[in-house]
């Protein structure tokens, strides 16, 4: 699982003003971008004048607001703009693509991924600010190295959310900016690429995993051996094993002829310590973002273990209709401002559906959060098998066929 990306459901509006373009926002998904960053978008789309015939890069796209303004002026006359939506997080890119049929807009690419220096060179990067400094500046980096020389770098974001820190950073790679515009609490910086960044980066874009191919690891003991977990910008539980995964861990079972889902995998941690307890077990990893499966698939190649499938996924739409006789997750639904029980009770169901006879769930979850009573109604078997102060790990087993 990567930091915890939602969609925002209740109130979302109907319709989102950006420039002159007026933009639909479909009800069977709803907003996805974090509402902070709105008036950002909002002030990028006024400030950022795109010329005919330019290559436009959207990075992150998120819900796709920015990318779908920049198609829609792209749509208008003989603009012949061209443009590029990309995210990491395929929740991300499947609300972009609907936001575009929404708004009856074709001419725009979406991709998942990191744009690198093998994509062809963009005119202008258009980056909304995400949360998280590293994880910043890795889109920062990876768009920099995607734009032509001379190409424009503007970057957008709201004061509570580092944007005047995050473009002193900016500066560092990219030479010096200027600001664009400010209101509402937001601000845009706009950057004039001289040359592409070098080998010879800032000693502040030189942190493991901003780079592709490169990981911030770190270790932790489990049955008997260390192990190494290989993260990056925006993957759960970057700089350690958090409590949760401990605790599921610890707690696991898993027999030789298992077939195992590991739902949201992130790192990799509970899929690894799956296949090291039952190295004949069938183990699969899935998870929406493509930089946690990316540091899932190292986890597991550093630590030995090759006979484990990991797959891009949102939920379990990637496996295919299989079924399993044991899912284990630490569940996304309980991060970032509020609890999404919709999305609980939804998951919830949808597990039962892809368990095997006598198959069980095991997830971990705070313990705040009603999990016991929503298993019992859909499951009947239910128990608890670790808990802590913060909390309980759930196992909850299918009974009917």
């Amino acid at each position: 699982m990567t930091a915890r990306r939602t969609r925002i459901r209740d109130r979302s509006p109907s319709e989102v003003i950006l420039g002159e373009d007026t933009l639909r926002i479909p009800a069977d998904t709803g907003l996805l971008e974090d509402r902070d960053l709105l008036p950002g978008i909002r002030l990028l789309a006024s400030h950022a004048k795109l010329q005919p015939g330019e290559r436009v890069l959207v990075a992150p796209c998120g819900g796709g607001l920015l990318t779908a303004w920049a198609a829609k002026v792209a749509a208008s006359g003989e603009s012949r703009i061209r443009v590029t939506g990309m995210d990491t997080n395929l929740l991300a890119t499947n609300a972009t693509h609907a936001l575009l049929a929404a708004n009856a807009v074709s001419d725009a690419t979406v991709r998942v991924g990191l744009p690198d220096r093998s994509e062809h060179s963009f005119d202008v990067f258009l980056m909304p600010l995400p949360k998280g400094r590293d994880l910043a500046r890795m889109w920062l980096l990876h768009g920099a190295l995607a734009t032509r020389p001379g190409g424009r770098i503007i970057i957008a974001g709201p004061n509570s959310g580092g944007i005047q820190s995050f473009a002193r950073d900016a500066a560092l790679l990219l030479g010096e900016g200027v600001l664009g515009a400010y209101k509402a609490g937001s601000r845009v910086f706009e950057f004039h690429l001289g040359a592409r960044p070098s080998e010879d980066l800032p000693d502040l874009f030189c942190s493991p995993g901003l780079r592709s191919g490169s990981y911030r690891t770190y270790s932790i003991r489990f049955a008997g051996r260390d192990l190494t977990v290989c993260t990056r910008p925006g993957v759960f539980s970057r700089d350690g094993l958090d409590e949760g995964t401990r605790c599921l861990i610890d707690a696991l079972s898993v027999l030789p002829d298992d077939d195992v889902l590991d739902l949201g995998c992130g790192a990799g941690v509970i899929g690894m310590a799956s296949a090291i307890m039952a190295p004949s077990a069938q183990i699969t990893l899935v998870d929406v973002d493509a930089l946690a499966i990316e540091c899932a698939a190292e986890t597991l190649r550093r630590n030995g273990i090759d006979r484990a499938k990991v797959l891009l996924s949102d939920g379990f739409s990637a496996t295919r209709g299989r079924r399993y006789s044991l899912i284990l997750t630490n569940p996304p639904f309980h991060a970032g401002h509020g609890v999404s029980l919709l999305q609980t009770e939804r998951f919830i169901g949808e597990a039962h559906e892809r368990l095997l006879p006598g198959g069980r769930l095991v997830l971990v979850a705070n313990r705040f959060l009603p999990y016991a009573s929503l298993l019992q109604q859909v499951y009947g078997s239910v128990e608890v098998l670790a808990s802590t102060s913060k909390f309980c790990v759930y196992s909850a087993t299918r009974v009917q066929a």
